[in-house]
């Protein structure tokens, strides 16, 4: 907790003095040159038998790289962090630019998605520079290629471009944990987790990506979500992770913080409410499909899929829990044995499709 307040510190230094946004662009609303918008892969369900509600959500942000404040901020989280060589230096940067940039407000794009041609104005963002719009669009004009459907915003002389998955009522869903669970960053020691967040290569859990590549063919009409504490501000590096891994893809369900206010406080809040009202919502959009819910044990997941097993029994087929702390099986005690299960790596589960 201490560190986490230190290196506040550090990135609100940087960030204060750009708290004005640029006039001509704030009050037109218009993305500027300088500035950037980052989509994030939403959930999509039906309606009705013609429409689909389509989520769009997104953060436009100022890079702000030739800042000589956040290049100090940055420094002084090395120094934070004690970074040692080079490439530490190098991922401290590419993780934490995100943490510093300029968050933009009342800004807005114009979307429109691949093979249609109307466009959809999407409303302003907020303080942190999000933008959540709930689109009601008619099957005729989204053309999904495996279940996805890719939209771009227009009116811009750059590519930003966002994914949007359609899942059908019925199937089977896998909601995820990400750290311990498929990428390995260990919790428990937070020594180790600062430098395997923000100093080195992310690394997978073996077995992980062929585990769900086999999800996905085993199990018909298969989404998959990842549900993780980890604030959207580590989005890009998670997704190129997974995309270069080959793991297949999902949806992003991350925390929304801003340095500047209160919503930092989300950061350090109890693991248990927020998953379940991450989660909840998702069971509660498709109440006809089955899912299987993946964690570890270091944290509150086995705690927190018991209470949704409790809650939605007919819904939860499968719960797999990571054991990176040899937890007993006092943490499930109560739950069928023939739903759940500890688990070392990927290749432990391959058996149960």
């Amino acid at each position: 907790m201490i560190r986490w307040l230190l290196l506040y510190g550090c990135i609100i230094q940087a960030t204060h003095s750009f708290a004005i946004d640029k006039l001509s662009n704030y009050f037109t609303g218009r993305i500027a040159a300088d500035e950037r918008v980052q989509f994030f892969p939403t959930i999509s369900n039906r309606l009705n038998s013609t429409h689909w509600l389509v989520p769009i959500h997104g953060w436009i942000y100022e890079p702000e790289h030739d800042s000589k404040k956040r290049k100090l901020a940055i420094k002084g989280m090395g120094k934070l962090f004690r970074v040692e060589d080079e490439s530490e230096k190098i991922y401290l940067n590419k993780r934490m630019m995100p943490f510093v940039v300029d968050n933009q407000s009342m800004k807005y794009v114009r979307i429109q998605f691949h093979g249609d041609e109307a466009s959809h104005k999407i409303k302003r963002s907020s303080k942190d520079g999000h933008f959540v719009h709930q689109l009601e669009i008619h099957q005729d004009h989204l053309h999904p290629v495996d279940g996805i459907v890719s939209y771009q915003a227009i009116d811009e002389p750059r590519a930003f471009e966002g994914r949007v998955h359609l899942v059908q009522e019925d199937g089977v869903g896998i909601i995820s944990d990400i750290d311990d669970t498929v990428k390995i960053t260990n919790y428990l020691n937070k020594k180790e987790f600062y430098k395997n967040t923000f100093l080195r290569e992310f690394k997978a859990v073996e077995g992980m990506q062929q585990l769900l590549q086999k999800c996905k063919r085993h199990y018909p009409n298969c989404s998959i979500h990842y549900v993780s504490a980890s604030p959207y501000q580590l989005y890009e590096a998670l997704s190129t992770f997974f995309r270069e891994e080959g793991f297949p893809e999902a949806t992003f369900h991350l925390k929304r913080i801003r340095i500047k206010d209160r919503t930092l406080l989300k950061f350090f809040e109890d693991p248990f409410e927020y998953k379940l009202q991450q989660i909840e919502p998702i069971l509660q959009t498709f109440p006809r499909r089955k899912f299987i819910l993946i964690g570890d044990s270091g944290e509150k997941d086995p705690e927190v899929y018991k209470e949704l097993l409790n809650k939605y029994p007919e819904q939860i087929e499968r719960i797999w829990i990571r054991n990176v702390n040899e937890a007993t099986e006092e943490r499930m005690e109560g739950v069928d044995r023939r739903k759940w299960r500890y688990f070392d790596d990927g290749f432990d589960l391959m058996k149960e499709l």
